[in-house]
């Protein structure tokens, strides 16, 4: 992961110097066209370029051609082309034989022409992102253009297609050296590849101009500012470009990620709207600005505010992975899980590789399959409705053991992670990286989980916020009705090397923090790779400081035992036990304190039932007897009694 990767948006192309010709008639920035069936049918793809021409008009017919010796790269970067021609003719068939062309073309008699507001300029380009979204219209020129050129190298940029990006830049600059567009876009493509020499010298090149196009090459030279972390550099550099320009709004969103990132949201905010009511020089910015300003309203329950501004961040910038899934959490708080998983689906149509899209599905894949399960879900409706009578009542669960030595079943709650930044932290990170932890501790049978529909509908239920969970008494409460023996919390928070995440693990009986646990995602983890650490240490930890107890239940002849202790408690076979008794009574002040425990044998097990398992004895230093306590052996020559 990338230093303030989704703060490197300041070096891009300012469309409006591209030099080409956009329409915004009927097909505004972000509206959805009409399917027709070539668009419908085949797999789903994260761009589309409609090509609309007539024949044998000499630029057309161009387009075409052009577009054919492009074609190996766009299908490479799973970019879809379908060319339509305004009418039909005999000329055109024998052209289309001819040429041979590698991607379909279509013949309208006028209804895709209409649909799509294509009157009298041809040939006109139109750019659709996932979801069928309009990002481009084009007009005339076609794909020999360096307008045509330029602007899907862009929005190949913003499908983390660099490779496609930088190809089509070098291309314009064969052409013409000075292409503001094409050299400022190549020195983005230097900049997310981390290469931030290359990157500075293509900025200063544009910065060398002397023209009003050279704020684009101070742009990227604040993004590098970015990336090194130089964030003083950067706002310094913005601040030159204001007074060059005072409605410019790059300063402002470059302060918001700062407080962003310091968790500071008031100051944030008020940066953001700025920012968006300024002058941004390309849709990424204006995006962004939409985007975090999006996630902190929604963070605070503003959801109507918060879905105004991610409906604009995904007009602006369709093809962003992380909009689409943040759009798409929204809808999930808001109970609308069909119209999360369209959002989440879009995002890895414009990025497969994004993880948390990916979880981020399966979590709401799971959840509607269980809404489909009606016996589950009465269930958890009837558990729910006690858990609740018993918190409003101040009830805890029934006491199930039967001594004060023997363990329980080792059951934990997770009352939710809190997210504190902005840039790299996504709605519903912190939800999958919960999800994940939990069934990576439940993987290996010492724990089980609350279940997430059960703690869900409890939470609504009860009408509790996030932030009634941050209140420690609230948890304890949560915590004891669950008969949870360990509940978790914790946050995750933007640091300049990536995400920290803080656990802390406490028993709801006593309030101790039984477990203080903290590791980063830096530029080497990702999310599952964090989860995966995460969920093995707390096995491990929780293994260390609450060994298995119990006591023995029956001792059968030829060297057997039976304790008290079953799957459901986490025990497995092969697990080694001391069997210990009560010596020498330990006393002060004339009051008898405990007794020096001392061990009396081993025992294996080695067949395990739910409630009871069998064990062999491998040590016997005195008789063993019924009622005899046992102890897990976490460790040679451990001294845990």
């Amino acid at each position: 992961m990338k230093k303030y990767r989704n703060w490197m948006i300041f070096a891009l192309i300012l469309l409006s110097f591209s030099g080409y010709s956009t329409v915004d008639a009927a097909l505004n920035k972000g509206s959805v066209p009409p399917a027709f069936n070539a668009l419908k049918s085949g797999e789903k793809s994260p761009m589309t370029i409609l090509y609309f021409f007539t024949h044998p008009s000499k630029p057309s017919v161009r387009g075409l051609e052009e577009i054919k010796t492009q074609y190996s790269l766009y299908k490479k970067a799973g970019i879809k082309v379908i060319a339509i021609s305004k009418g039909s003719s005999k000329g055109l068939s024998q052209y289309l034989k001819k040429a041979d062309l590698p991607f379909p073309v279509i013949e309208d008699q006028g209804k895709i022409f209409k649909d799509y507001d294509i009157q009298i300029i041809l040939p006109t380009t139109v750019i659709l992102g996932p979801g069928g979204r309009v990002t481009d219209t084009l007009q005339g020129g076609g794909p020999s253009s360096k307008q045509f050129m330029t602007t899907v190298a862009q929005r190949s940029m913003q499908l983390k297609q660099n490779a496609l990006a930088k190809n089509l830049y070098a291309k314009v600059l064969e052409k013409d050296p000075e292409n503001v567009a094409a050299q400022t876009g190549l020195g983005e493509v230097f900049l997310k590849e981390g290469k931030l020499d290359r990157a500075e010298d293509a900025f200063s090149k544009v910065v060398s101009l002397n023209t009003p196009e050279a704020l684009l090459g101070k742009e990227g030279l604040a993004a590098i500012h970015l990336e090194k972390g130089e964030t003083a550099q950067a706002i310094a550099v913005a601040e030159e470009i204001k007074k060059d320009d005072p409605e410019n709004g790059l300063v402002h969103l470059i302060k918001a990620n700062v407080l962003a990132s310091r968790g500071d949201q008031n100051g944030a905010l008020s940066e953001y709207n700025e920012a968006i009511e300024g002058k941004l020089s390309n849709d990424w910015q204006r995006a962004e600005a939409y985007n975090q300003a999006g996630r902190i309203h929604s963070e605070r329950g503003e959801y109507d505010q918060a879905e105004s501004m991610y409906q604009e961040a995904v007009n602006q910038n369709p093809f962003s992975s992380e909009i689409l899934t943040n759009r798409g959490a929204l809808y999930e708080k808001q109970g609308q899980p069909q119209k999360a998983l369209a959002f989440y689906q879009e995002a890895l149509t414009a990025n497969p590789a994004d993880e948390v899209a990916q979880l981020l599905t399966k979590r709401i894949v799971q959840h509607l399959d269980f809404k489909e399960d009606m016996a589950r879900q009465k269930r958890v409706d009837e558990l729910v409705n006690e858990l609740a009578d018993r918190f409003k009542k101040g009830d805890k669960q029934p006491e199930t053991m039967m001594d004060r030595w023997s363990s329980r079943p080792m059951t934990i709650a997770f009352l939710g992670l809190k997210s504190i930044g902005g840039g790299l932290l996504r709605e519903g990170m912190a939800e999958v990286l919960q999800q994940e932890i939990a069934q990576q501790m439940m993987s290996n049978s010492r724990v089980s989980v609350v279940e997430r529909e059960i703690l869900e509908k409890l939470l609504l239920e009860l009408k509790l916020g996030s932030s009634d969970l941050a209140d420690p008494e609230t948890a304890l409460k949560l915590g004891k009705i669950l008969a949870a023996r360990l509940i978790v919390t914790g946050k995750l928070v933007q640091i300049p090397n990536g995400i920290r995440l803080s656990l802390r693990v406490i028993d709801p009986e006593t309030s101790a923090v039984k477990i203080a646990y903290a590791d980063e995602m830096g530029p080497n983890k990702n999310l599952m790779a964090l989860a995966e650490s995460t969920g093995k240490s707390l096995n491990q930890r929780i293994q260390n400081s609450y060994p298995l107890r119990g006591k023995i239940a029956l001792v059968e002849e030829g060297q057997q035992v039976i304790v008290n202790l079953g799957r459901k408690h986490g025990l497995q076979t092969g697990t080694v036990m001391k069997i210990i008794a009560d010596g020498e009574a330990i006393i002060i002040d004339g009051k008898v304190i405990g007794h020096r425990k001392k061990k009396v044998g081993l025992l294996e097990i080695v067949s395990v039932e739910e409630g009871m398992s069998y064990g062999k004895l491998t040590e016997k230093n005195a008789p063993i007897l019924k009622d005899q306590k046992v102890l897990e052996n976490v460790g040679k020559g451990s001294k845990n009694f």
